[in-house]
């Protein structure tokens, strides 16, 4: 089955209601993922979303190579899902997932690269929210978090721009960690979907503009928090 039919038939279920279910279904889509493929997009698009209630706010924000920010959207649903570590996907990714899509509309170019905050295959299930939207989508993605989820790596980071591999149990690399700015910790990165890991740390490093995160993924968290401060939410506000 294909991964974005996958996810469709995944939609059309129930909320999966016992951990054992939604661990089945990210083991099943941890096996669609490719991790392999090249950073060449013409945009990149950064997600991140806040909670207000029960309420997903999702924003998006491409951005051109030159890190010129070209359009953004909100996007904002209801959710079921309580929050539990490891399962993020469930919580946000329908609402992550129809933020991009928005976007996607408003961009005249195919080639992008989805920057999620939020787990790539640095997962125990090597099925983080960043791999839900790629493969949700057939996009390329990719998972950045400010701190470890899973996996492995022994190199202590001191100056910027330092960097090391990160390693899955079997000592498979997933991802790397990366130090970007001089009085922040490492962030972690990994491929969501259709990138390896050293094109996912090639694509952030074009991204960089002298934060801790890519400017794709720190602009999205700007526009989620800012609409969370706003308050009066309504899902017709967006």
């Amino acid at each position: 089955m294909k991964s974005a039919k996958l996810i469709r038939e995944m939609e059309k279920l129930e909320i999966p209601k016992t951990l054992e279910e939604m661990r089945k279904i990210q083991k099943e889509l941890s096996r669609k993922v490719i991790t392999r493929g090249k950073f060449e997009a013409d945009y990149v698009i950064g997600v991140d979303q806040a909670f207000s209630g029960d309420t997903v706010i999702s924003a998006c924000v491409a951005l051109d190579l030159e890190l010129n920010v070209v359009c953004n959207v909100i996007h904002a649903e209801r959710t079921e899902v309580p929050y539990i570590p490891t399962y993020l996907m469930f919580r946000e990714g329908p609402s992550a997932v129809n933020a991009v899509k928005k976007i996607l509309k408003k961009l005249d170019s195919d080639k992008v690269c989805i920057m999620v905050d939020g787990s790539g295959i640095a997962h125990p299930r090597k099925c983080g929210l960043a791999t839900y939207v790629g493969l949700s989508l057939s996009v390329q993605s990719i998972g950045i978090t400010k701190s470890k989820l899973y996996g492995f790596y022994k190199k202590e980071l001191k100056e910027v721009l330092d960097c090391t591999e990160i390693f899955d149990e079997k000592g498979e690399k997933i991802g790397y960690v990366l130090k970007t700015c001089k009085k922040c910790k490492p962030i972690y990165i990994s491929p969501g979907h259709m990138i390896s890991p050293d094109e996912a740390l090639k694509a952030v490093l074009v991204c960089l503009k002298g934060y801790k995160l890519p400017e794709p993924v720190r602009l999205a968290h700007e526009l989620a928090t800012l609409t969370k401060k706003k308050g009066c939410l309504t899902l017709d506000s967006f």
